[in-house]
């Protein structure tokens, strides 16, 4: 049977909810795919993350692997460096959009594993005998 780890589940629900949180600035629907579409890269994120360095991997490696094997988070780096003019400043402008909206997704990716370490944290932390 399939056993879904502390990380795993926090770094899943974590992901979720900055996508839908994210999304709901914009609209229902945004919130509605920004929180499916942090959480599909999440479950990629999570299954690299359990294929090399394992879930009770140290939190530095853990985190590290999990924002680099993000689809989301290389597909945002993709289209930042397509349109390397708007992220230095040198072009500006309406054109710009997608490279603004790159920069946004790569920084929320950062956010999901953090949340798959405290819940593996708080996890532990109950377990504990006492």
């Amino acid at each position: 049977m399939l056993r879904i780890t502390p990380f795993v589940m926090g770094h899943l629900v974590a992901a979720l909810l900055v996508g839908a949180g994210a999304g709901a600035f914009l609209a229902a629907e945004a919130m509605l795919i920004g929180g499916l579409g942090m959480l599909a890269g999440a479950v990629v994120s999570s299954l690299v993350c359990q294929w090399k360095p394992g879930v009770e991997a140290p939190a530095w490696q853990l985190w590290a692997i999990a924002v680099i094997a993000n689809p989301i988070f290389l597909a945002a780096l993709v289209f930042m460096s397509l349109d390397w003019k708007c992220v230095v400043g040198v072009q500006r402008g309406w054109g710009c959009m997608a490279a603004a909206m790159a920069i946004v997704a790569t920084a929320l990716c950062f956010l999901p594993p953090v949340g798959g370490l405290l819940w593996r944290r708080w996890k532990r932390y109950r377990a504990r005998p006492r």
